[in-house]
């Protein structure tokens, strides 16, 4: 995150917003991806794999200059797919926070093409209804990239991946976990996690018309 970020409010929604109504494709991935999915962390941007194609780079680009985004790692860029590809990671200022655009993801290196298998759709309220990366391919992409940040996060994944594979477990503890004392409030569950997208709206530009 850069400065000027920081003292932004980090606003997901309305970036998720921004791209949905500019009609971008492409596969939500990194910490917003995984909270989504149900990890209990923190997240202070949102990381994005568009669809390479020259009618989507046109929509991004639309969506990226309604949200007033420049580009904070490196010269300003063309939205073409082979400087794309060869840039890793796009990291982009907005007016809601930071946007990264990586069109070969670690560990997915066919980009948007292979995550569109695996991905799904789902509804975060608001209307906004962005796909998102399958839990199996955010720990593909959390082990390639070999970062203690990102691998610390692979044992939840893997949990969560479990749960997806068999509901019933997130009632039925697995042998060996104990359960909360009588009068103990229970920890943090899997469906409350998503409440992650609405502590962290403040300010202006909250919801899905992005004060247009």
């Amino acid at each position: 995150m850069t400065p000027t970020d920081a003292a932004r409010p980090f606003d997901p929604r309305a970036i998720l917003a921004a791209l949905q109504a500019a009609g971008v494709t492409s596969v939500l991935i990194g910490g917003l991806a995984r909270v989504a999915r149900g990890a209990d962390e923190i997240t202070s941007g949102v990381d994005v794999c568009p669809s390479l194609q020259p009618p989507n780079l046109l929509r991004l680009g639309t969506a990226l200059g309604q949200l007033q985004a420049t580009r904070v790692d490196g010269p300003d860029f063309v939205l073409d797919p082979e400087r794309l590809r060869a840039a890793t990671v796009v990291t982009l200022s907005t007016m809601f926070g930071e946007l990264k655009l990586i069109a070969a993801p670690a560990g997915v290196p066919r980009g948007y093409d292979a995550l569109k298998a695996g991905a799904s759709t789902e509804h975060l309220g608001g209307g906004l209804r962005p796909e998102i990366a399958s839990t199996g391919d955010l720990i593909a992409m959390a082990a390639a990239l070999r970062r203690e940040q990102d691998l610390q996060h692979i044992p939840a994944l893997r949990r969560i991946l479990e749960l997806e594979a068999d509901p019933a477990a997130i009632v039925t503890p697995p042998v060996g976990v104990q359960q909360p004392h009588p009068g103990q409030p229970p920890g943090p569950t899997l469906s409350g996690e998503l409440s992650y997208l609405d502590r962290t709206r403040s300010g202006p530009g909250t919801g899905t018309d992005l004060g247009r």
